[in-house]
């Protein structure tokens, strides 16, 4: 499988980066709203969840608007929170990377549906410390859809085989270390929204996939853990720590630089 050689043309990247945006935007509307079990399509408006006030066009411009407003609802004053451009920028970040990795080809698509997906449920998991099965779950069905449609390319398009064998390892094994926490230490560790994650990763991008991920977000979440246990008045490792969006981080590194990871970590010969 081999990455784009060439760079997509001048106009390519910017407007990914501007779609990056706008499912930015829209990822940290959807993530605020389903954790509250709203709906992402109604309201249809964007609008300040303190006062009602709906966000005009210029107001709901993708990190623009936050920063004309200040940060601050223009009718009631109400702190707009920092996740919005965070998740925009990061959001705009990826889809460039994106779009320099695969060209303007379906894996750029399939790329950016699973980045904003891996965004709403990191969005979704800091706020409640849930990962919906309503989203998971179907996102595995898509990914091993478009790991058997897909030609090779990359990270993408792996075939079923190995993106059944990513699933059975990435869901079965992170539920097996769980159920084994759960066993040894008598309290739950590991989530199954976690396992349902792995599924939906292992699936998407391989076997491979799974160790780089978990490895990945068991070092970015290291720093957060030391961090709350210190906070924890003595509670010690039963300091909740939501895991899902390190691992969104993890796999979303490796579907953009899997081989350069594989070929640091373990000397694997580039594609």
């Amino acid at each position: 499988m081999t990455a784009v050689s060439a760079l997509p043309n001048a106009l390519a990247l910017p407007l990914a980066a501007l779609l990056g945006l706008a499912l930015g935007s829209f990822a940290a509307c959807a993530g605020h709203r389903l954790a509250r079990g709203g709906s992402v399509l109604s309201p249809a408006r964007s609008h300040c969840p303190a006062c009602g006030h709906t966000l005009s066009w210029r107001e709901n411009l993708p990190l623009l608007g936050w920063l004309l407003l200040g940060g601050k609802c223009r009718s009631c004053k109400t702190p707009i929170p920092a996740r919005y451009p965070l998740a925009e920028l990061a959001s705009a970040l990826f889809a460039l990377a994106a779009a320099a990795v695969f060209g303007t080809t379906p894996h750029l698509a399939a790329a950016l549906l699973f980045g904003t997906l891996f965004l709403v449920l990191s969005l979704i998991d800091l706020e409640i410390r849930l990962l919906p099965d309503r989203l998971t779950l179907p996102g595995a069905a898509v990914a091993l859809a478009c790991s058997a449609l897909l030609p090779p390319l990359w990270t993408l398009g792996i075939g079923w085989e190995r993106a059944f064998l990513g699933a059975l390892l990435g869901g079965g094994g992170l539920w097996g270390v769980s159920e084994l926490y759960r066993r040894l230490r008598g309290v739950d560790g590991l989530g199954l929204g976690d396992a349902k994650l792995m599924l939906l990763i292992g699936a998407l991008l391989g076997p491979a996939a799974v160790g780089i991920t978990l490895f990945a977000g068991a070092l970015l979440a290291l720093p957060g853990g030391i961090a709350a246990m210190r906070t924890s008045n003595g509670r010690g490792m039963q300091t909740s720590l939501p895991f899902g969006p390190f691992l969104c981080a993890g796999a979303a590194g490796y579907l953009l630089a899997g081989p350069w990871l594989l070929h640091w970590w373990l000397g694997l010969p580039l594609p």
